[in-house]
C-alpha cells in the first residue's frame, strides 16, 4: 500500500485534466545493430533514450498488397465510455518517472528439421503432428506458406507449404511458447512466452533480429507500416490503474500465485535495465510496457507504460494503435510516435475492433459486487459515447470460481509447470489483473486467451460468448441470432469455440468439439461442418479456399474446402495488423 498516496494524487491530477498534454513516450535516437543474414544478433543491444515529442525515427516500409493493411476509418474514433484516465497515463509516462527498460539481450535460433512421419495425408488436406504435442495457437498464411508455433511448451517454430503441409524450414529457439505469428513485409514476428520477440525471414527462417524483453510474454505482436508492436513485463509490480483492479477483483479470492503487495513494484529482471533516469521512481500502478520497434532493424521507436499485459494483441488501424489490457483498460496511441491520445478504464475483455464507420466494438465485464460474472457487447460511436450495450450474458467463461475448477485450469497448470512455472504465472505477469477480469492467471491460459472479440460483418456483429455464437444488430445491439455450441462449458473451461473469422461472406468458428463450422451470417445456421478431429481453442485462418487450425493437442490441420472464394483471413485477427477486418 506504500504507493497508494501518490496514485491518489495522480488521480486528482487526472480529474483536473492533463498536466502536460504534450507528454510523449520514451523515444530513442540510435539504431539497433542488425545480425548478418542467417546469423545471431549481437551479444547485447543497448539504446539511448530521449524524451519529448519528436516523431519516431526509422523509415516505415510501405505495406504490400499482400499484407492487407486496414484503411483509416471514415470517422475518427474516440475511446468509449468509462473512466477517462488519459491524464493519469500521460503523467505515468512523463519525465517525472523512470522509463521502461531499454537494454535487452538477443535471442538465438538454430535450424531444425521435422520428421517426414509428422505429416499425414487426409482426404481433404493434411495433418501435421508436431513433436511437443502441446497446444498450438492460430497459425499464419503468408506467401504460400503456413507459419506455426511448435506448441506452448516447445522451443520450435515451423514453416510448411500451404497446400501440401511439406516442411519448408524449422527453428529451434532458446525460449519456449511461441505465440501466434504476424507475417508481413517479408518477415514473421512472434513472441515466446519466455521471453523474446523474434523477427525472422519468411522465406528462409534466418533470424533478422530478436530481443529478450521480459518474462513472461502473454500476447502476440502486430505489424503495420514497417513497425512491430508488442507488450512485455517491464519491472513493475501488481498493476491495474487505480480502482480498475479493485473493480475487477470484486469477486476474486486468492488463487494460484500470490500477488505482490498492492502497487509495490518488483525489481526488473537481470536481462533488462532501466534507462539512465537518475533517482527517478518507477511509476506506480503499472507493470508492463507497450512498444513499437522498427520491423526490419529492431530499433525501439517508442515505449509507454501500461497497467498490465495486452489482451491477445495490439490492433493497428489507420495511423493509430489500440490495445486493451488484462486489467480492462483501453488505450489509443499514435502509431508513429506512441503519443497517448486516450485511455479509459472500461473492464474490456477482448481486443477492440474499429469499424470503417469509426465505431469501436468491444466486450466488457458487466457485473457488480456479489453478482455472477457477466459480459456485454458494446458499440461506441465516434464521439466516444456508447451507442448501445447489448447481448448481456452470464459469463462462467470469465468467472474465476468456475475456471479454477475446470479442465482448462488443470491443463494450464500442467503447461505452466512444463515451462518452469510450477506455481502459476509469476508476479511479473500481473496475473491478478487477468484473474480479476477474465478468470485466468496461468501463463498458458493468458497467452491462449482470445476472448469474445467481435467480428463486424455487413450482416451483423458476430462473436463467441462462452457456449454460444451470438450475432447482434450493429444499429441497436439487439440479438439477431444465436448458435448454441456443444460441450460442457463449466467442465471444459474457457470458451467452447474460438473467435469467429470471416471469408467469402461466411463465418468460420473453430470448436473445442473438434470441428470448424461454416455459419450463415444471416441466420447462424451451419452451412458446412469441417471435421478437424482434434479440439480447437484458437481462431482458424481461411485463405485460398483452405482452412487452417492449430489444435489443443499439437496438430496443424489444413483442409481444402474446394471453394476458392473462401479467402481473406490469413492470420489471427485477419491480418498482421490484427484489425479483424477481412479482405474483400
Amino acid at each position: 500500500m506504500r504507493h497508494l498516496a501518490p496514485v491518489l494524487a495522480l488521480l486528482a491530477v487526472a480529474a483536473c485534466g492533463p498536466r502536460d498534454p504534450a507528454v510523449k513516450p520514451h523515444q530513442p535516437p540510435a539504431p539497433i545493430a542488425v545480425a548478418p543474414e542467417g546469423g545471431d544478433t549481437p551479444a547485447a543491444v543497448e539504446l539511448a533514450f530521449t524524451r519529448g515529442g519528436a516523431a519516431a525515427p526509422g523509415a516505415a516500409a510501405a505495406a504490400t498488397a499482400a499484407d492487407h493493411p486496414a484503411p483509416a476509418p471514415v470517422a475518427e474514433p474516440q475511446l468509449p465510455d468509462g473512466d477517462d484516465v488519459t491524464a493519469l497515463v500521460r503523467e505515468l509516462n512523463s519525465d517525472k518517472y523512470a522509463g521502461p527498460p531499454t537494454t535487452f539481450r538477443p535471442g538465438h535460433v538454430t535450424p531444425r528439421q521435422l520428421s517426414a512421419d509428422a505429416l499425414a495425408r487426409r482426404a481433404d488436406g493434411f495433418a501435421l503432428k508436431l513433436p511437443s504435442g502441446a497446444p498450438i495457437t492460430t497459425p499464419a498464411f503468408y506467401d504460400g506458406k503456413i507459419y506455426v508455433s511448435g506448441g506452448f511448451h516447445s522451443k520450435e517454430f515451423y514453416a510448411v507449404d500451404a497446400k501440401t503441409g511439406r516442411f519448408a524450414w524449422g527453428l529451434d529457439l532458446d525460449d519456449d511458447g511461441p505465440s501466434a505469428p504476424a507475417c508481413a513485409e517479408g518477415v514473421c514476428a512472434f513472441d515466446t512466452e519466455s521471453c523474446t520477440l523474434f523477427v525472422v525471414d519468411a522465406k528462409t527462417g534466418a533470424q533478422r533480429w530478436s530481443l529478450w524483453l521480459g518474462d513472461p510474454l502473454t500476447s502476440s505482436p502486430a505489424i503495420a507500416s514497417g513497425r512491430v508492436f508488442t507488450s512485455y513485463p517491464a519491472g513493475g509490480g501488481h498493476g491495474g490503474l487505480p480502482q480498475q483492479q479493485q473493480l475487477n477483483n470484486i469477486n476474486v479470492s486468492p488463487f494460484g500465485n500470490a500477488a505482490p503487495p498492492e502497487q509495490a513494484p518488483t525489481a526488473p529482471t537481470a536481462a533488462a535495465t532501466a534507462p539512465s533516469d537518475g533517482d527517478k521512481p518507477r511509476p506506480p500502478g503499472v507493470t508492463h510496457a507497450l512498444a513499437a520497434f522498427d520491423l526490419h532493424t529492431g530499433e525501439i521507436l517508442w515505449q509507454v507504460w501500461i497497467d498490465s499485459d495486452v489482451l491477445s494483441a495490439p490492433v493497428a488501424v489507420g495511423t493509430h494503435l489500440y490495445a486493451t489490457s488484462f486489467a480492462g483498460t483501453l488505450y489509443k496511441l499514435d502509431q508513429a510516435t506512441g503519443h497517448i491520445e486516450a485511455a479509459r478504464k472500461i473492464r474490456a475483455t477482448s481486443a477492440p475492433v474499429i469499424a470503417a464507420t469509426g465505431d469501436i466494438y468491444y466486450t466488457r465485464r458487466d457485473d457488480k459486487a456479489g453478482e455472477a460474472a457477466a459480459e456485454v457487447v458494446v458499440r461506441a460511436g465516434a464521439g466516444g459515447r456508447a451507442k448501445w450495450v447489448g447481448a448481456k450474458k452470464t459469463a462462467a467463461y470469465l468467472d474465476h470460481a468456475v475456471q479454477s475448477k475446470s479442465e482448462l485450469a488443470a491443463q494450464a497448470a500442467g503447461n505452466d509447470a512444463a515451462n518452469g512455472f510450477a506455481g502459476g504465472a509469476p508476479a511479473a505477469a500481473n496475473p491478478a489483473a487477468a484473474f480479476g477480469n477474465v478468470g485466468q492467471n496461468n501463463v498458458f491460459s493468458m497467452q491462449a486467451f482470445q476472448g469474445s472479440r467481435v467480428l463486424a460483418t455487413r450482416w451483423g456483429n458476430v462473436n463467441t460468448m462462452g457456449d454460444e455464437v451470438v450475432c447482434t444488430d450493429p444499429a441497436t445491439g439487439a440479438k439477431r441470432w444465436t448458435h448454441k455450441l456443444s460441450g460442457d462449458l463449466a467442465k471444459a473451461g474457457g470458451f467452447l469455440a474460438a473467435p469467429p473469422a470471416e471469408a467469402g461472406g461466411h463465418v468460420f468458428v473453430g470448436t473445442l468439439a473438434g470441428s470448424v463450422l461454416q455459419l450463415d451470417p444471416t441466420s447462424g445456421e451451419v452451412q458446412r461442418r469441417f471435421a478437424v478431429g482434434h479440439p480447437v481453442r484458437s481462431q482458424p485462418i481461411v485463405e485460398g479456399g483452405w482452412l487452417y487450425v492449430g489444435t489443443d493437442d499439437g496438430h496443424l490441420v489444413g483442409i481444402d474446402t474446394g471453394d476458392a472464394t473462401l479467402t481473406g483471413w490469413s492470420q489471427w485477427g485477419a491480418d498482421a495488423a490484427r484489425t479483424g477486418a477481412p479482405r474483400g
